[in-house]
């Protein structure tokens, strides 16, 4: 009698682990089949072996990563990138920027704000007046624009710098000629269709 409940207490607690061990297995890991855990259970029990309550080979999520901060002026500057080297570009390749410029330039307007804040990339600019003798009646199509210059290239593929400050510049826009002073876009592209400019705003020569 002894023995035959002592039979019963084992089968009890060998049915208890293993819904034990069933469930616990089944809790972690509730994409498995039960056909599959019932396996792991099994498997244990005959083996002795060890159960991962989770795959342990799992990829771990991978946090994406913060997107680049853009290069400061200063790591543009060192990186050649603030700069137009001669024979870099030539006019020929800037002539459909120019195109797309002036097609751009009839949806701007010709009002005098709305020229201080638009985008001179393209635009075929000429200097009238300036401190320096040497790029007086310069040329060409702007390819790059800066802080205090515009770099333009000219019909001989030709790169100039021109110094904002102190100048005037002169472009056709339609039937008109429009000038503009230099002083008033002493100011990076970006930022000058941003900010506010006063209109009596000239340039003392």
């Amino acid at each position: 009698m002894a023995q035959w409940n002592k039979r019963k207490l084992d089968e009890i607690q060998s049915n208890f682990t293993k819904s034990f061990i069933f469930d616990t297995i089944r809790s972690a890991n509730p994409q498995k089949s039960d056909v599959n855990v019932a396996k792991l259970v099994t498997n244990h029990i005959k083996t002795n072996s060890h159960i991962f309550l989770k795959d342990p080979y799992k990829k771990k999520c991978v946090r994406p990563r913060a997107a680049k901060q853009p290069l400061s002026h200063k790591e543009r500057k060192t990186l050649g990138l603030s700069a137009l080297k001669q024979g870099e570009v030539t006019f020929s390749e800037l002539g459909p920027l120019h195109h797309l410029w002036e097609e751009y330039m009839t949806q701007v307007g010709s009002k005098s704000e709305d020229i201080t804040r638009a985008d001179l990339h393209g635009c075929y600019l000429t200097v009238t007046k300036t401190m320096c003798p040497p790029l007086l009646r310069k040329a060409g199509i702007v390819a790059m624009e800066t802080l205090n210059t515009f770099t333009i290239v000219d019909k001989e593929d030709k790169t100039h710098v021109l110094p904002k400050k102190g100048s005037v510049f002169s472009f056709e826009l339609g039937d008109s000629v429009v000038t503009i002073f230099g002083n008033n876009f002493i100011f990076r592209p970006g930022e000058r269709t941003m900010k506010k400019i006063s209109k009596q705003r000239v340039v003392g020569l």
